[in-house]
């Protein structure tokens, strides 16, 4: 059979098979449209596929006969069967002659292999590396290397490949936006000096990280902006975020009521978050000394003082929340503006469940948030659908957010293969388990392993096993036994890991790291980096003990580590409570930030690409109200802690 009428029979079984099978609907990523002539004419593929087989019969212009079958792929992919189209150009390729029918043809095939799966992006990618030129199909190759850029996340080159495609203005703005919008202040800030058709964007979002806590000076900016590109689309049509934030008003705490258990199990916890909040509480009045009285046992503070030191006047007052129900804290909390607190995840569902509308709840953890539904008997009022939603955020010191950013920081720097030493606990286990969940996020990303070790024997007997320096010294052995003579050897770790991760305690790691230093093989021409959380690392650790530690990567609120902006409030705190532990320490900087917080929650959640700077890391909000943390990154050098660069 002839290469002509094997085509033809294509062309009849896809005619017949377009008239029988039902088309199976695929999620689409970047809408790239087929050309105007398809939808307007509403000529179907069996209209061209008919038209091909008449110039393949008759004519023998085998150009027409090409372009009438890339529009019935074309006209195919419309259709939602892009299966068909694959098959119909993987038979034409071979046939097409003219460079605009192969580049046509290639752009099908990718847009289709898109459409059809998520792992296509390699094909796609080397049928994009092949192509000739553009022959007038610029915007659609544009939409496909956008598309290849959002998977590298390489947000960015996705925005400018975005700008060249076909998207309608407004669409086509608020994907450049949302993309941008993904950078770093720093990444914004280089980009600005070098990429002039972005500057609108890159500008507002440099506006908004910078000046959108301060209302009068994001205002001016925003103004000022304005003026600069007046006519340009995302003037027209200013992101709905920054429209929602401009018409929110901060929040005015005058009276807050703190829930905290300050009695029971959870009495050191309470009482530390408590001497963090009036921390925060002192450092915002003129004049105020943090000292031993300020932060006593107290659980009113004076009105007369305060008004004394400040103008501003906000009314703070704690309450005990062990042993109380959610219906007693409801009653403290009715005169209060705002409620901070409480701890326990049990208390804030219930609490939450029977707390007004009207009052607004800062949460000190982070519990499951499930849309509400409405019983039967509410869906025929109109009262009950146009309540206002209840205003609750959650705040917390979640170890899963610092697995998560590990995740992401390793496979920022490259790094494909690590394994993972976790401690046999409940919290490291979660901790292992988000680690691997957000590593796998990316595409083709191979699941790490992980070991569990339940004690110092057993860490050492998973290390070996897990770097296969045990089966590297039994080889040795071997060869020994086989030349009965005594072979001198080093044992070789496995070469196919780049990077090791830690969920461990800090005396655990303290034994851990040097037992891995150990096992690396000197011979190896890259050594394996080591990364660690927050749970690996100690404000008391002295010199000895970071020489154990040297070498190891690992994330910690900025209050944690030396260097950082609040260096007289932590004289102050040491002073005051010099034995303290790590676990104190920390909560202490979550109540600093949790009262610092307040005023700004609803611009912090209606623009969730601002941070704030605090105690416990730089911290967002997203939709649902629930504050999530970015922690800086350190290393431990010899015998100190040196900082390292922010993601």
């Amino acid at each position: 059979m002839s290469f002509r009428a094997l085509v033809i029979f294509c062309i009849t079984i896809l005619c017949f098979f377009s008239c029988s099978s039902s088309p199976t609907r695929q999620p689409q990523k970047i809408a790239v449209k087929p050309t105007k002539e398809i939808i307007e004419q509403v000529k179907d593929s069996a209209y061209f596929l008919t038209q091909a087989k008449q110039y393949d019969a008759s004519t023998k212009n085998f150009y027409q006969r090409n372009e009438y079958l890339l529009q019935a792929a074309e006209a195919l992919q419309f259709e939602q069967q892009c299966e068909k189209s694959i098959r119909m150009l993987k038979v034409l390729q071979s046939e097409l002659q003219d460079n605009r029918h192969i580049t046509h043809g290639s752009l099908l095939l990718a847009e289709c292999y898109l459409i059809l799966s998520n792992e296509a992006y390699d094909n796609v990618e080397i049928i994009l590396a092949n192509l000739q030129g553009d022959y007038g199909y610029q915007g659609r190759i544009a939409a496909l290397e956008a598309q290849l850029f959002v998977n590298k996340k390489q947000w960015l080159n996705a925005a400018k490949a975005f700008q060249d495609t076909n998207i309608d203005d407004p669409e086509k703005t608020q994907t450049i936006w949302k993309w941008v919008n993904k950078l770093t202040l720093s990444d914004l800030e280089k980009a600005r000096l070098s990429e002039t058709k972005l500057q609108p964007w890159l500008q507002l979002a440099i506006i908004v990280k910078r000046f959108a806590l301060e209302p009068d000076l994001f205002n001016q900016q925003l103004v000022s902006w304005q003026s600069r590109h007046l006519g340009h689309s995302l003037v027209n049509n200013l992101p709905a975020e920054i429209q929602q934030s401009l018409l929110e008003p901060t929040i005015q705490a005058k009276r807050i009521a703190v829930l905290l258990p300050l009695s029971g199990r959870l009495a050191n916890q309470g009482q530390a978050i408590k001497e963090g909040i009036l921390a925060a509480y002192l450092e915002s009045l003129d004049s105020a000394v943090l000292d031993s009285n300020n932060l006593s046992e107290t659980s009113e503070v004076s009105n007369d003082a305060i008004s004394s030191m400040t103008k501003t006047y906000r009314e703070i007052r704690f309450f005990d929340s062990a042993l109380k129900t959610a219906q007693q804290l409801n009653e403290m909390v009715a005169d209060f503006d705002v409620v901070l607190g409480p701890l326990v995840k049990e208390k804030i569902i219930e609490l939450r469940a029977v707390l007004p509308k009207d009052k607004i709840l800062l949460a000190l953890n982070r519990v499951e948030i499930t849309p509400k539904l409405p019983v039967i008997a509410q869906l025929d009022t109109t009262e009950e659908s146009h309540s206002p939603a209840a205003e609750h955020y959650y705040f917390s010191l979640a170890p899963e957010d610092e697995a998560q950013q590990l995740a992401q920081h390793i496979q920022k720097n490259q790094l494909v293969r690590p394994i993972i030493f976790a401690a046999d606990n409940p919290t490291t286990q979660r901790m292992a388990a988000a680690f691997i969940a957000t590593w796998q996020e990316i595409p083709n990303a191979i699941q790490p392993d992980l070991s569990i070790f339940t004690d110092n024997k057993n860490m050492r007997i998973q290390v070996s096993e897990k770097l296969d320096v045990a089966q590297s010294d039994k080889r040795i052995k071997q060869i020994e036994t086989l030349a009965d003579v005594e072979v001198f050897g080093v044992e070789r770790n496995r070469r196919d890991i780049d990077s090791i991760v830690l969920f461990a305690n800090p005396e655990q790691t303290a034994l851990l790291n040097p037992i891995i230093e150990a096992s690396l093989s000197p011979f190896a021409r890259k050594s394996l980096s080591v990364f660690a959380s927050s749970r690996s690392y100690s404000v008391d650790l002295n010199s000895n003990s970071l020489r154990d530690l040297r070498n190891l990567t690992f994330a910690d609120m900025p209050w944690m580590l030396p260097e950082h902006s609040w260096q007289p409030l932590a004289n102050q705190s040491k002073q005051l409570w010099p034995q303290r532990q790590d676990t104190l320490l920390r909560l202490f900087a979550m109540g600093f930030d949790a009262y610092n917080l307040l005023p700004n929650l609803r611009r912090l959640k209606s623009l969730p690409q601002i941070v704030s700077h605090g105690l416990t890391g730089e911290i967002n909000v997203d939709e649902q109200g629930v504050l999530h943390r970015r922690l800086p990154w350190a290393q431990v050098a010899q015998d100190r802690v040196k900082l390292l660069a922010m993601d």
